[in-house]
């Protein structure tokens, strides 16, 4: 299956969808890197984009919280 997602993939995936139902916004990418352990800035850009590319997200360009859950892949994980 294509849109199947990698374990790192998952875990930033499940960290914004836990964030974002306790506090009602989405995480600053820095926040996901802290939370998830991530090592740099890019590797969290290129998870996003991976998220994005397989229709679990969608990214406002320019904005810093602006992530968003897409509905038809909520929770299909």
């Amino acid at each position: 299956m294509a849109n199947k997602l990698t374990l790192n993939q998952e875990q930033v995936y499940l960290f914004i969808r836990e964030y974002i139902a306790v506090n009602k916004d989405s995480p600053y990418i820095r926040q996901i890197q802290q939370s998830c352990n991530i090592r740099s800035h890019k590797n969290v850009i290129d998870r996003l984009n991976a998220l994005e590319r397989k229709g679990y997200i969608h990214r406002k360009i320019n904005q810093h919280k602006g992530i968003r859950l897409l509905k038809n892949k909520r929770e299909s994980i």
